[in-house]
């Protein structure tokens, strides 16, 4: 029989009531402090669930624990997690060694963040007793150190993600993806890590075409600029850090400080001077990440870490990242970015005199349906995306200056199509100033350009891929 265990929560040393809550084969001292220190008195109440058999954890044990001499129980627990009426998710309890012992956890950054976070989440769902609750979240657990380590727990995130949001992408458990690397240098248990390459090759067997981005310093900003893009379009990564050897999956950014932008020496040491223009990541001062280590939506900050930060590195050692994109998807943002930069020496439109880009992927859909519903749009620009034929990804540059961008708002945007060659220099298929709308019909001749000279107002930039919590 399923038992339910009621544990209520109004000091932080009421957690140390679930270790008579809990077996112990599934609880330990550091499970306890864990819950003190990052949810501490944010809940009220947690409902422990015993038993639950967890397949995620099933997956490894006859995978793994089975074979061992020593005996590990099957069985898990749930950690509900509420606040009066609000249901903000699970942890898993599962059997382990100290330390390991917390497994698949979905939480509600809700419960956890008391700042500015723009973050992906998906809708997950937990069946307690007859009811189907929902949780709007990342996935994320702890290592189990010996079978699984920081590499496969980052890539299951992603991969756990991508199954329980888009439809045309497999689930998985954390036992398929360690039977499924790719290992030649011997066993694959007990796992001495993963590398980039691996795990790009692991990406593949799921459907992915990854794109592997870091290893060089282009510039003090270009790989910042380049991970928030990615971010920007939607697209969690697993980060390899270095010197400290430990992976890590990016899945959102923090404030956008926009009060720089009213300090003219500031602007100007963010400007990309060859086009006059500023990335929309220099605005950005940290990103999200899942860390196996501490605890799920973990800030960190672009530069170095203080004694404030909720981890003990900053961007600075982040070196690699695989970034699991679109098996369609040929162009990546340093082409995209070295075409915009062309464009805009060039003033082939009437763009802003100094400009604020933002550079995203989104679906032709989303975007479609983003113009449709927009009550700041023009109806000639919405008309002509509505219209436009696309691929099923695509990437877009919205472009404003510095006053419009304050206000959240677009006065140009190019539309590139993600399945162009990388040589191709023109790979536009809509572009707009405040005076005209461009684009090309692919079905008929895409060499030719189509022009509106219409006055074109500015309009509410594009707010789909990220949830700002």
């Amino acid at each position: 029989m399923i038992k339910f265990t009621i544990v209520l929560v109004k000091k932080e040393t009421d957690y140390n009531k679930l270790k008579k809550a809990v077996p112990m084969h599934l609880i330990d001292d550091k499970v306890v402090e864990c819950l003190k220190k990052y949810i501490g008195t944010k809940c009220d109440t947690v409902k422990v669930e015993y038993p639950y058999y967890d397949n995620d954890y099933l997956s490894t044990y006859y995978e793994h624990y089975a074979l061992k001499f020593r005996k590990y129980e099957k069985t898990c627990c749930r950690l509900h997690i509420e606040a009066g009426d609000d249901y903000y998710g699970y942890i898993t309890l599962r059997p382990g060694v100290e330390g390991t012992k917390i497994g698949k956890t979905y939480l509600s950054p809700k419960l956890l963040l008391d700042k500015d976070a723009y973050l992906m989440l998906s809708k997950f769902e937990a069946h307690v007793a007859g009811q189907t609750l929902e949780i709007n979240c990342f996935p994320w657990k702890k290592q189990q150190t010996d079978i699984s380590v920081c590499a496969h727990t980052a890539t299951w995130t992603v991969i756990r993600y991508y199954g329980n949001k888009y439809k045309n992408y497999a689930d998985t458990t954390i036992g398929d993806i360690i039977e499924k690397v790719e290992n030649d240098w011997g066993r694959k248990t007990p796992s001495l890590g993963l590398d980039p390459v691996q795990i790009s090759d692991l990406l593949k067997q799921y459907g992915f075409s990854p794109l592997i981005i870091g290893g060089e310093k282009l510039g003090d900003h270009a790989f910042v600029d380049e991970i928030v893009a990615y971010v920007e379009s939607g697209l969690p990564m697993i980060g390899f850090l270095s010197p400290q050897d430990h992976a890590i999956s990016i899945i959102g950014h923090g404030k956008i400080n926009y009060d720089v932008l009213d300090n003219s020496e500031v602007v100007y040491s963010l400007i990309d001077k060859e086009a006059n223009v500023i990335p929309h990541s220099r605005l950005v001062n940290s990103i999200y990440v899942m860390d196996d280590r501490v605890f799920p939506y973990r800030e960190v900050p672009i530069w170095l870490p203080n004694k404030y930060s909720d981890v003990k590195y900053g961007m600075n050692e982040l070196y690699y990242a695989v970034v699991p994109l679109y098996n369609r998807m040929q162009l990546a943002y340093r082409e995209v970015y070295d075409r915009m930069i062309t464009w805009l020496k060039a003033k082939v439109m009437k763009w802003e005199k100094l400009n604020i880009c933002r550079i995203y992927i989104t679906s032709a859909n989303s975007l479609r349906d983003k113009a449709l519903n927009s009550t700041t749009m023009p109806q000639i620009l919405k008309d002509v995306i509505l219209t436009l034929s696309l691929p099923k990804f695509v990437w877009c540059i919205d472009l404003a200056g510095i006053e419009n961008y304050k206000k959240g708002l677009t006065t140009g945007r190019i539309i590139i199509d993600t399945t162009s060659a990388t040589w191709e220099a023109e790979p536009w298929i809509m572009r707009h100033d405040m005076e005209k709308i461009e684009y090309k019909d692919y079905d008929d001749d895409p060499n030719y350009i189509y022009t509106k000279k219409v006055p074109i107002t500015p309009y509410k930039m594009y707010e789909n891929n990220l949830i700002h919590i």
